[in-house]
């Protein structure tokens, strides 16, 4: 994987492991609460978390300890955001729409962090963004026969796209001086104790295999996060969102392959744009970081 750079490696496989927690969230949204399975994927991240950290022997609040708390205020919306446009969309629709962010990580990152954009990334991530409008087909575009969305589900996958884009600036500042498990822990902390707070019409008992569902929610999506959050660490914060978009095409195929949800030809198209777009990016980024070496130095004084 040549044609990527490092922080785009740590997030592609960080999206590989998110996609497949989202599928579990699929199938425990099938009877048991969005808020339970929320509760469940906050109480083993702290618990993964407090592991990562007792091992490099990091201090568990960190440094920056105001904007770490924002951070996971933000980690909580956007997971019970995604969470709930999850269970109520279909699993391809869902992330089409909740992974539509990189355009606003993009303009955040321009207009608060001074971060910029080669032409050949820009084009990058617009022809990602060509792939998301295919695969969505809104009204607006493309006229009546679009396929009908959850109203609620659409909602909650665009308040998904609003705080997810502020999440990412706050791990892009925040992984520059705090360690991933730091960064990590506050979101399922808030998580844990939040969602039995908003926990409405009472919970479920799971079954066995309801409790194997939830434990591979809560593994799967805070691996997928740890990874997620190194490649940040790393990378701009535009360009490594653009990555983030090859979730669509890794759900589109659980659920083909576990569903039964058969992707149509325009869901097809997009996706082979959207892997377009983030080949041509990992080609911007190392066309750029190859340039930054060659450069030379400016004297000092």
């Amino acid at each position: 994987m040549n044609f990527l750079t490092p922080g785009m490696r740590f997030m592609l496989l960080g999206t590989f492991f998110f996609s497949f927690g989202s599928l579990f969230v699929k199938l425990a949204g099938s009877r048991l609460p969005t808020m339970e399975i929320l509760f469940v994927r906050g109480v083993i991240g702290v618990f993964l978390c407090l592991i990562m950290l007792r091992k490099s022997g990091a201090g568990m609040l960190g440094k920056r300890k105001v904007l770490l708390a924002a951070r996971g205020l933000l980690g909580f919306g956007a997971m019970f955001a995604d969470f709930y446009a999850i269970v109520h969309l279909p699993l391809a629709d869902a992330l089409v729409l909740i992974f539509s962010h990189p355009v606003t990580v993009a303009l955040l990152a321009w207009l608060l962090m001074g971060e910029t954009l080669s032409k050949g990334g820009m084009f990058a991530i617009l022809t990602s963004v060509a792939g998301v409008a295919l695969v969505c087909r809104p009204d607006f575009l493309f006229g009546a026969g679009s396929p009908d969305l959850d109203t609620w589900g659409l909602l909650a996958a665009l308040l998904s796209v609003f705080l997810t884009s502020w999440a990412i600036l706050a791990v892009r500042v925040l992984a520059k001086t705090e360690r991933p498990a730091v960064v990590m822990l506050y979101p399922p902390i808030a998580i844990s104790l939040l969602s039995p707070l908003f926990a409405d019409g009472g919970w479920v008992v799971p079954t066995l295999a309801e409790w194997g569902v939830l434990c591979g929610v809560g593994l799967f999506m805070n691996v997928g996060q740890f990874f997620m959050t190194k490649g940040y660490a790393i990378e701009s914060a535009a360009r490594i969102s653009g990555v983030s978009t090859l979730e669509i095409v890794f759900a589109a195929t659980w659920g083909l392959m576990f569903l039964g949800e058969v992707p149509d030809w325009w869901t097809m198209g997009g996706g082979a744009l959207i892997v377009f777009g983030v080949l041509a990016l990992g080609r911007s980024g190392v066309r750029e970081q190859a340039a930054r070496r060659a450069a030379p130095e400016a004297p000092a004084g």
